[in-house]
């Protein structure tokens, strides 16, 4: 059984009234790709959920209340560092319009998630605190937070704190920064503050002082109390996350015990998933290491992206390198589960992974799927109808779904030779007769003269061709791999290409005969 609808059998069983899944992120820059595995891990339980009965809702929190802590590497830093340690929200777009930094990077990677087909509720964190629904929170975390204290102490390990500590930051009424606030002295209406220089090492503090309201957005809980504060706050039932966040003394822990102890609820079920990977590395929103998700989400289609983050289970690791084969071999398993579910459904975890990638209903019907190599080959081949080929190779006229998604497989095919194919598939014909030539065998050479005699045997439809380059292979006692390999590397200087047929019957026929006469020689 998938993952997912295991869990959610599971989940099933303690019959609550709702199941609230939630999922968040700080948008601290571009966001990176490895976000959207939350995203999508998610979407894929409150699916699964739905598929089971279960009444169930899917938020997403916008944590752009959290302060800016660095200055992404790709923008400015004499437009930034004035606004180090305040919160996003608060911080001016990189775009002259009407967002701000927080709301600018959030909406790209809504965009990207929603075109994977993950909808979820989006709750902006400044909101939620601003519009008072977290008062009441607030204060049951300031009234108790010799005890939340106590739990930093001895989950985390945390040093004493000064007489009085909060868990909380306010806003600097001077000089709008919320990371160099400390906070103190909570009289159940204000707590005193101080603007510290020193609190942080990324951001200085101008110094102010006074007492100001915890409530209506003027600050927010440290984030390891913002978290489970949240939860309650929403109702969230369930909610996983990186495996980094469910370290021993790590921030699910310390939540869990601010749940139990603190805010006495039950804490969400979860649990932490392994990384997403570019080229084995973790990627960083604001160091600017991996890609972000609008950039990967342009080297595959929404439905392989998320394909990609469906078909691996949640305790191993996606490591993804555009490089090299990763984007063909990924085209070819997401065709196979789709033959797999036209078959039989989602009998098989195969049709069940095809069945939750899916970001629409195009593919639910059983459909003609061009391969992702063979696209790539024929975009390399000169005066080729590539539409023609693929509709020879279906035996009738493509759907106009089917035309859509060849031209979808074209677009990403050029961005794959463009950018990340490996040299051996990239290939144009040879202006003349290379060296390599020399060191065909007699038994290549002796194919040769069969393929000249072919080709001034008639005008030829492709198929045809190709069926008998086949059969004089046979005929010559000759590997179909050997003979094909001598009229690639005569033509394109290489070991391997497209179909044969294909490749001499895009030349001018006098330079195909011309070009095998030379060999012969």
């Amino acid at each position: 059984m998938y993952w997912a609808d295991s869990f959610a059998k599971k989940i099933k069983e303690r019959k609550f009234p709702l199941e609230w899944v939630d999922d968040m992120k700080t948008p601290s820059g571009n966001v990176h790709v490895g976000a959207l595995r939350g995203v999508i891990i998610h979407d894929l339980i409150y699916l699964a959920l739905k598929s089971v009965g279960v009444k169930t809702t899917y938020s997403y929190v916008i944590n752009d209340f959290d302060p800016m802590n660095k200055v992404p590497v790709y923008l400015s830093e004499k437009k930034y560092l004035p606004h180090i340690g305040k919160p996003l929200f608060m911080i001016p777009s990189p775009v002259d319009d009407s967002s701000n930094f927080a709301s600018h990077f959030a909406q790209e990677f809504i965009d990207v998630f929603n075109s994977l087909g993950a909808k979820p509720m989006i709750i902006w964190s400044s909101e939620l605190y601003k519009s008072g629904k977290m008062d009441s929170i607030i204060k049951e975390g300031l009234d108790q937070s010799a005890r939340v204290l106590k739990i930093y102490q001895e989950i985390a390990g945390y040093p004493k704190k000064r007489k009085g500590w909060l868990p909380f930051q306010v806003i600097c009424p001077k000089c709008g920064k919320l990371g160099t606030t400390e906070t103190f002295d909570w009289d159940g209406e204000t707590v005193a503050f101080e603007c510290l220089p020193n609190l942080v090492s990324w951001a200085k503090g101008c110094e102010h002082k006074g007492r100001i309201s915890p409530f209506k957005g003027n600050g927010k809980f440290l984030w390891k109390v913002d978290w489970p504060a949240h939860w309650k706050a929403i109702g969230v039932t369930i909610e996983a996350a990186g495996k980094d966040h469910f370290s021993s003394g790590g921030s699910k822990d310390m939540a869990v015990h601010l749940c139990q102890d603190v805010f006495k609820i039950k804490p969400p079920v979860g649990f932490g998933y392994e990384f997403f990977l570019i080229g084995g590395k973790k990627m960083s929103s604001s160091k600017g290491l991996g890609s972000s998700a609008i950039e990967v989400s342009k080297v595959v289609p929404p439905e392989i992206l998320r394909f990609l983050m469906t078909r691996t289970h949640y305790k191993k690791a996606i490591n993804f390198d555009p490089n090299g084969y990763t984007i063909p071999d990924l085209f070819d398993e997401y065709d196979r589960c789709a033959k797999e579910f036209w078959e039989n459904g989602h009998k098989t975890d195969l049709g069940r992974i095809f069945e939750l990638s899916q970001v629409n209903d195009s593919y639910k019907k059983k459909i003609f799927l061009p391969r992702f190599r063979s696209v790539a080959n024929f975009l390399q081949i000169p005066n080729i109808d590539i539409k023609d080929q693929f509709e020879q190779e279906k035996g009738k006229k493509l759907t106009a779904k089917e035309k859509e998604i060849l031209k979808e497989r074209s677009i990403y095919a050029k961005a794959w030779l463009k950018d990340y194919a490996p040299k051996e598939v990239i290939y144009q014909v040879v202006k003349k007769l290379p060296k390599s030539a020399r060191n065909l065998s007699l038994n290549q050479k002796g194919y040769l003269q069969k393929v000249l005699k072919l080709v001034q045997l008639k005008d030829w439809q492709p198929e045809d061709l190709q069926f008998e380059l086949y059969e004089e292979a046979k005929k010559q006692a000759i590997s179909p791999l050997e003979a094909f390999k001598a009229i690639y590397i005569i033509f394109i200087n290489k070991t391997s290409g497209p179909k044969a047929a294909w490749l001499l019957l895009s030349q001018d026929k006098d330079f195909v005969i011309k070009r095998l006469k030379e060999v012969l020689k």
